[in-house]
């Protein structure tokens, strides 16, 4: 099995609000996300997912729908909180069959979100995703 990895960043903010009620104060982040997709075969150039279309695929995404946003106005991640948990599974979500190639069985294996260098979730995809 091949794991090709691909990050990308980009720049949002976020305030949780935590189960005794507490709240944080808005706050942004510099995320960097990592997508791994796994490959068990190649195809005849021995590519098994072209690194560019991995990268072209998270960057549309990204860029468009995260970068430089409050998370917690994005719908579906408000609720009900925009935590790194639910921000990797919200991206593994919208990039998973964008990322499928049937010729080489190439699929998203998993997205692990950044929010610090020190601190990161990883979402492992089911395959039914």
């Amino acid at each position: 099995m091949y794991f090709v990895r691909v990050k990308h960043d980009f720049c949002a903010a976020h305030a949780l609000q935590f189960e005794d009620g507490s709240r944080e104060l808005m706050h942004g982040h510099n995320w960097s996300v990592e997508a791994v997709i796994a490959c068990p075969s190649l195809d005849a150039g021995g590519i098994g997912i072209d690194f560019l279309d991995v990268k072209a695929k998270m960057a549309a995404l990204l860029d468009s729908r995260l970068d430089h946003q409050n998370l917690n106005d994005v719908e579906g991640l408000s609720t009900p909180n925009p935590t790194s948990e639910h921000l990797a599974r919200w991206i593994a979500e919208r990039l998973a069959s964008d990322l499928s190639r049937p010729l080489t069985g190439a699929r998203l294996h998993s997205v692990t979100v950044w929010e610090t260098s020190d601190f990161g979730v990883t979402f492992e995809v089911d395959q039914s995703l």
